[in-house]
């Protein structure tokens, strides 16, 4: 993929905010309210421009879009009502925040404002300090959607790119298979390299389905009791050969016969992909280490803990760690969409749990689930 890295979008929106400052418009044909909007806004440190009407202001949002306009709902002529209207017609609706401002005696004029888009309304006349603080506010609003945004463009453009290698990969595979004549081993092992490819881009699928279902609050888990080993067992099955290739030293500490409350193919899932981070980033001839136990209460808790020898985690990235739209610089560098942490979050979390990194006794990265007992 060529351009910025992703992150750089976001990187850069999130140094704005820091900046309480914005690029505000007021729109009023009384001066005396325009000059004591400007004095308090520009105090603020705000870059104010003013409107005495409606053209003029449709004018002055052509020449520079700002982020907030302030917007009289009565003025001769173009009323505020109708600048707001074509306003958000514009591209992209417009500027991002547009508040109005109307006498008390104008509840109607406020309502039809609000049918046609506004953000928000002041009534005059309005306090300095109401002033200042809504349309920090709204400027604050309005940068954090817009980080929002870029992450999620961010976090799609890495999907595309987890899923366009495979696909490519696969595409010169089936070159292969037509023009090539092969002995039976090595139509076998074609046919299972193509299996795994289709494997992985299923998982990633099932991912970003799993993630926006938690997302939107519709994940739900059919708890049971179950032996640890329903669990850890076809997990280590799986992940052994990995390690192996990998030269990673894989071991289990605790009891498989512990009773375990949860649903099981979705904690596999959580505990999956812990685990596949740990051998991602541990280094050759490390060591990952797989425990499960009990914790006396109240309450008593049932813990998974994964821990190795890798590089670990910083600890200004630990609180973000699982949040679906960021991803630490050791990520980002190993490629992956970065669901596998938030996913795990939101698991444990279905089940009453909880999740957290810490630095473990092995020296490097340790990621504990703890489950209701």
């Amino acid at each position: 993929m060529t351009g910025a890295p992703a992150g750089t979008a976001t990187l850069a929106t999130l140094a704005t905010l820091g900046d309480a400052s914005g690029n505000v418009l007021i729109v009023d044909d009384f001066p005396d309210t325009l000059a004591l909007y400007e004095a308090v806004l520009s105090e603020d440190g705000h870059n104010v421009r003013l409107a005495s009407n409606g053209l003029e202001a449709l004018r002055k949002v052509d020449e520079l879009e700002p982020e907030v306009v302030l917007l009289d709902v009565s003025m001769p002529g173009l009323d505020g009502v109708e600048v707001l209207k074509r306003l958000r017609t514009r591209r992209g609706g417009g500027p991002a925040v547009i508040m109005l401002t109307a006498a008390r005696r104008e509840p109607h004029a406020i309502e039809a404002g609000l049918k046609e888009g506004a953000d928000a309304y002041l009534t005059k006349p309005i306090d300095s300090r109401e002033l200042v603080a809504r349309v920090r506010a709204a400027l604050e609003t309005f940068r954090l959607k817009r980080v929002l945004e870029a992450q999620r463009r961010d976090h799609i453009a890495m999907l595309v790119h987890d899923l366009r290698h495979p696909l490519s990969s696969l595409g010169l595979i089936a070159e292969v298979l037509e023009s090539e004549d092969m002995s039976a081993a090595e139509f076998q092992a074609t046919v299972s390299q193509i299996r795994t490819m289709c494997a992985d881009m299923s998982r990633l699928v099932d991912g970003v389905l799993v993630a926006s279902r938690l997302e939107a609050g519709v994940f739900t888990v059919e708890a049971r009791t179950i032996p640890a080993r329903a669990i850890i067992g076809p997990m280590l099955a799986v992940f052994s050969p990995v390690a192996t290739r990998r030269r990673v030293a894989l071991s289990l500490e605790g009891s498989l016969d512990l009773e375990v409350h949860a649903d099981p193919q979705k904690l596999r899932q959580a505990l999956d992909n812990v685990l596949a981070n740990a051998l991602k980033f541990t280094p050759r001839g490390g060591r990952v280490r797989v425990r499960v136990g009990r914790e006396p209460g109240p309450p008593a808790l049932t813990v998974f803990e994964i821990a190795d020898t890798g590089p670990g985690v910083a600890e200004v990235e630990r609180d973000r760690i699982f949040d679906r739209y960021s991803q630490g610089a050791r990520g980002r560098a190993a490629g992956g969409a970065g669901l596998g942490l938030a996913i795990a979050r939101g698991i444990a979390e279905a089940h009453h749990g909880s999740i957290e990194v810490g630095t473990g006794d092995l020296g490097g990265a340790s990621f504990r689930i703890t489950l209701p007992a």
